[in-house]
């Protein structure tokens, strides 16, 4: 144990920080995480892992909490996109709901990291004591409202045709 972390909790924390950095990376330069580039497999691996690797991670609360869910909605999300790019089950829908799906899965995982990062930063004098602080919430709202937006640039993007899967 290194700084109160235990190695599943930096290994965790480390591959996290890869796979949100590489999700961001992706929704800004290409608008979409794409199952079949490198960086997309990349993304879709990695936070797939880190998810997992999460729901054995109990140190700082003793039991499942509202990320451990996060954890597995954000897994579920990413297998439904899978899914709906090997079969095409909603029709027009299909497109949208699995980009929708997959831009999520960042909009999941920014809640517990924030949280996380303002608790334990910097080391001596955290920002927050809890999640439940507004300074949390506001970067909560600030992200509903993001993604809401980005979601509906992304709905723009696939009806105008210039969405290529």
């Amino acid at each position: 144990m290194y700084g109160g972390i235990t190695f599943l909790g930096w290994f965790h924390t480390i591959l996290g920080i890869a796979a949100i950095l590489t999700g961001l990376f992706l929704l800004i330069k290409e608008n979409f995480i794409s199952i079949k580039s490198f960086l997309g497999r990349f993304y879709l691996v990695s936070t797939v892992i880190t998810a997992g690797s999460s729901l054995f991670i109990y140190n700082s609360t003793g039991s499942f909490n509202i990320a451990h869910l996060l954890s597995v909605i954000t897994i579920l999300a990413i297998f439904f996109a899978i899914t709906l790019d090997y079969v095409k089950i909603f029709g027009l829908f299909n497109s949208y709901l699995k980009e929708l799906s997959l831009s999520s899965t960042v909009f999941f995982s920014m809640l517990p990291t924030t949280a996380e990062v303002l608790k334990r930063l910097p080391p001596q004098d955290p920002f927050v004591d809890s999640i439940d602080d507004p300074l949390v919430m506001k970067f909560y709202i600030a992200y509903v409202f993001i993604y809401g937006v980005f979601a509906l640039f992304q709905i723009y993007i696939i009806r105008g045709g210039g969405y290529h899967e």
